[in-house]
């Protein structure tokens, strides 16, 4: 019997648009860790460019989700964004109640942590 707890559409669910801003010299690789060990490819970011995406927030529980192309919710546990040399997860907020309708992230390297990708506010 397939697993009947899949929810489908956006209803009750509020959008959430996600930049990731590349700051580094190099190309960056982005991808989401998604609820039961899957991942999906988010797309490579240029130095200078961004990536736009949007998640849905369910206000209930707090929850990020991606849509998938049969428009079911893919619980996002976390981004992580990578260059050749490092990798880094972006702090996402998960709670429930209202959340920030942009979120902005700043990836840059630095010379003893590798990589990081601060909020930069919404």
């Amino acid at each position: 019997m397939p697993y009947s707890g899949i929810i489908h559409g956006t209803d009750g669910a509020d959008p959430v648009e996600i930049s990731i801003a590349n700051e580094t010299g190099g190309i960056l690789k982005c991808e989401a860790a998604l609820a039961h060990w899957y991942s999906d490819d988010l797309g490579e970011i240029g130095p200078g460019d961004q990536l736009t995406l949007t998640l849905w927030h369910d206000r209930e529980t707090g929850v990020l989700n991606l849509m998938n192309a049969t428009d079911d919710r893919m619980p996002v546990e976390a981004v992580w964004c990578s260059n050749d040399a490092a990798r880094t997860r972006l702090n996402l907020p998960i709670a429930s109640g209202r959340a920030e309708a942009t979120l902005r992230y700043s990836c840059h390297a630095g010379d003893d942590t590798g990589l990081n990708c601060d909020a930069a506010g919404g």
